[in-house]
């Protein structure tokens, strides 16, 4: 069974120095062509979303700044970027990517952006090198148009989503799990559904624990239509930014963990690729890569 996978050219924007790199993306999907996870013909091209989709999730304000070209010198500190046009686009194209993936899980059982996962965007700012939520604004899109009712996102990025809980706060029908390391960004948490944090050099023993005594309780409490995996690689051992030491098989291991168990309830999946900051751009793609690779061999073992 063919299962597309999202990906835009305006995903990839250079920044030279930044230890957040966008070819990231671009290099994972690579990847996956050569091994032939993938044919060229099941890459699909997202669209730019429109201004109601991004009031979904965003401010009326914001959305002005993002569309308008108003963004500040503050807007750009506070999101650790330099806002360039193709910087804002890039941004945008991968709210585009989510809305579109969240589409192809409602119809297939898995929709994959080969980007995305932009958690520390506020409903009225930017921060943490995102700028527009793409989770949260594929989630209330879906909703809105009754697609779905009640949303499970588990984001198991090394820093916590505090955007996404921002906005989904008192939210009954968004359930937000996170996953993060103790002590780093960002200092200031906004609480989600349920937050639980792992020490400095945690290991895959303690974190795939914890992955396994919180899962079936998460999936009780949230009673999900759709779940949105944020699938960050920054709990990689070789992060720069994040210290919690996985290896490249345990992180392998937790994608698959979060696979079984939505596949298992047959629950429509959207996965985002979020954080990841190796020392070497290839280790990052790599890690990436598999993560896809072990939603689509899973998902594909089923039919």
């Amino acid at each position: 069974m063919p299962i597309p996978i999202v990906f835009s050219d305006k995903y990839t924007v250079r920044s030279p120095g930044h230890v957040f790199r966008a070819g990231k993306f671009e290099a994972a999907l690579r990847l996956l062509l050569k091994e032939r996870i993938i044919r060229r013909s099941e890459v699909l091209e997202p669209r730019r979303p429109s201004r109601a989709d991004l009031l979904l999730a965003h401010t009326p304000a914001w959305v002005k700044k993002i569309l308008g070209g108003g963004l500040t010198p503050e807007d750009s500190a506070r999101a650790e970027l330099e806002l360039t046009p193709g910087v804002v686009e890039a941004h945008l194209m991968n709210v585009g990517g989510t809305i579109l993936a969240a589409r192809l899980a409602l119809r297939t059982g898995l929709g994959i952006n080969c980007g995305g996962g932009a958690h520390h965007a506020f409903s009225g700012h930017g921060e943490g090198f995102c700028l527009l939520n793409d989770i949260a604004v594929a989630v209330n899109k879906l909703r809105s148009a009754g697609k779905v009712k009640r949303a499970l996102i588990i984001d198991l990025d090394v820093h916590q989503g505090n955007g996404t809980a921002e906005i989904f706060r008192g939210d009954r029908d968004v359930f937000t799990f996170s996953v993060h390391q103790r002590g780093i960004y960002p200092e200031k948490r906004v609480r989600g559904s349920l937050d639980l944090e792992l020490p400095p050099g945690a290991g895959d023993k303690a974190y795939l624990s914890l992955l396994d005594r919180s899962l079936p309780g998460v999936f009780r409490r949230s009673r999900p239509d759709l779940v949105v995996y944020n699938a960050g690689v920054d709990v990689y051992k070789g992060d720069l930014l994040g210290g919690l030491k996985l290896t490249t098989a345990g992180v392998r291991l937790r994608d698959e963990k979060i696979f079984r168990e939505c596949f298992a309830r047959n629950l429509p999946t959207v996965v985002v690729l979020s954080g990841g900051y190796a020392a070497r751009l290839s280790d990052t793609a790599r890690l990436h890569a598999n993560t896809i690779k072990a939603a689509i061999l899973l998902k594909r073992n089923l039919h």
